[in-house]
């Protein structure tokens, strides 16, 4: 799953660590940092339930420079019409409206940026 992504992907992705991945029938749980070959990073953790909820937050930045983007779904800000699903956008983490995504969903978007 997570090698088979990280492939598709190669030709943005310069290196990774996975620091958790763990799979228990249809749940997982997934931790880990992807170098991304514009010298940014993504942070990720995802996590699926057994229940079938998600938990997660992918978080784009440059080393030293904050937030280039996070994905997440915490349910802090109630006022967003895609409520838990929303977006941190740039270095003042602006909150804006977001669907739910995935790891392909996010390094897609990246691609598309770098």
């Amino acid at each position: 799953m997570i090698l088979d992504i990280i492939d598709k992907y190669s030709d943005i992705i310069t290196g990774y660590e996975i620091l958790k991945f763990k799979i228990v029938g249809r749940s997982y749980q997934l931790i880990c940092r992807i170098e991304l070959r514009d010298r940014s990073l993504l942070f990720v953790r995802d996590y699926l339930f057994p229940d079938g909820s998600r938990k997660y937050s992918f978080h784009w930045q440059y080393v030293d420079e904050g937030c280039i983007l996070r994905w997440d779904n915490a349910p802090h800000h109630q006022n967003i019409a895609t409520f838990p699903y929303h977006k941190h956008v740039g270095k003042e983490e602006r909150i804006e409206a977001s669907p739910p995504v995935k790891l392909e969903t996010v390094l897609e978007y990246i691609r598309s940026v770098i």
